[in-house]
């Protein structure tokens, strides 16, 4: 589980450093991952948002973290 954690936060670095953020709304999830609006609202439902400006935004590292759950 540790080198999971490894590389979730180097993937998560990666994207943080071309994107300039590390929190992302379901509209960016969508076009990051290359899923559909219902597959990330499924994905989003089991996170955390954080509320700016209205709009619900994800943490990239909860983001991953989830998906790396479903491999297992």
């Amino acid at each position: 589980m540790h080198k999971n954690k490894a590389e979730i936060k180097t993937i998560a670095s990666q994207i943080s450093s071309q994107e300039g953020k590390y929190f992302f709304s379901m509209t960016e999830i969508c076009m990051l991952f290359g899923i559909c609006k219902d597959t990330a609202r499924d994905v989003c439902k089991h996170l955390t948002p954080v509320t700016h400006g209205g709009v619900r935004k994800y943490y990239i590292v909860d983001v991953l973290e989830y998906f790396y759950s479903l491999k297992s």
